[in-house]
């Protein structure tokens, strides 16, 4: 009777678990803007009609750019994680912006299953920002 009410018990926490975790990823990030940097190179970023707009305006990357879809969670104060998935160069990227510290960390994978395959782990600062929080 014990196992029974305990498991009733878990499935419950667990179905209310992956409620609350669907409902805080979303787009929260509408309406910001930033600009930032990262060895050598910079974006001028927006979140805006539930995608992450980006353009390089720094070399090496100068020039190109790109929207996709994402999600955003926020996990303190002014500080979220957001995840994409950028079609083109087939990349999954994760980030998470520290608005009150004005640095970023990024983790991507790129090109998976190919001879250009690669994976980046990187940091960087948000020298510009519009911060506009849902």
């Amino acid at each position: 009777m014990k196992g029974r009410i305990l498991s009733a018990l878990l499935c419950v926490f667990s179905l209310f678990s992956s409620a609350s975790q669907e409902a805080n990823s979303e787009n929260l990030l509408e309406g910001t803007t930033l600009d930032y940097y990262q060895n050598g190179s910079a974006v001028d970023a927006k979140f805006a009609d539930s995608n992450f707009h980006f353009k390089w305006f720094l070399a090496p990357n100068l020039g190109e750019n790109g929207s996709c879809g994402y999600q955003s969670r926020r996990i303190g104060d002014k500080l979220y994680l957001v995840s994409f998935s950028y079609e083109p160069s087939k990349a999954y990227v994760t980030i998470v912006f520290n608005f009150n510290q004005m640095v970023f960390s990024t983790s991507a994978w790129i090109m998976p299953g190919t001879e250009e395959e690669m994976a980046l782990f990187e940091a960087g600062i948000i020298k510009e920002l519009t911060l506009m929080e849902h």
